[in-house]
């Protein structure tokens, strides 16, 4: 047989074999994993570019060279002996602080406290505490929806106390000096 007496034969006789690609689910599921991955990765990258990360602190090398101003300042404050106790009340927006002065240190008429939320920084204020008697301050707080707060009180860079405030514990802050664990207490 001569390739010219080669008929050629169609595969099939003439019908298709099966439905068509696109009425076929095999093709959408193989599609579907990779899409889902795109759409999932565009979003990411909209929530990502979106918001400001919060956590970051604009001028860390500044932070950084403050350390040593802190570590003095809790190094003085632990040689007075001072630390207190917060009442926060977010529903009447008011903070007061008594302090424990056992060195009968002369204490300022006014304190500064600074409570940092720990992710939102638009949560965080910073107010002035007034002296009401000789060692039990008061101030107003703005409106808030935080739930927990980093507290700091200071005396113009002389001592600092800190303490940790959540909305779920019951009773008073205790504010103690930097660095003071409270492991060291029991």
């Amino acid at each position: 047989m001569t390739s010219s007496e080669v008929k050629s034969t169609p595969p099939g006789n003439g019908k298709p074999k099966g439905k068509p690609w696109y009425r076929q689910a095999t093709p959408f599921l193989v599609f579907a994993g990779p899409a889902v991955v795109v759409v999932a990765s565009l979003v990411s990258a909209y929530l990502a570019f979106s918001r400001e990360d919060d956590l970051v602190t604009q001028n860390y090398y500044q932070t950084g060279e403050a350390i040593n101003d802190r570590i003095k300042e809790d190094a003085h404050t632990a040689a007075l002996k001072l630390d207190g106790q917060m009442s926060i009340d977010v529903k009447q927006n008011r903070v007061t602080l008594k302090l424990d002065n056992p060195e009968q240190q002369k204490l300022p008429p006014v304190l500064q406290l600074d409570l940092q939320h720990p992710t939102q920084e638009k949560l965080d204020q910073h107010v002035v505490l007034s002296q009401l008697e000789p060692r039990q301050y008061q101030a107003n707080l703005e409106p808030t929806t935080a739930t927990r707060w980093h507290v700091m009180v200071q005396n113009e860079s002389a001592w600092r106390l800190e303490g940790e405030w959540n909305a779920a514990d019951v009773g008073p802050v205790t504010v103690k000096p930097a660095g003071h664990s409270v492991a060291a207490d029991q």
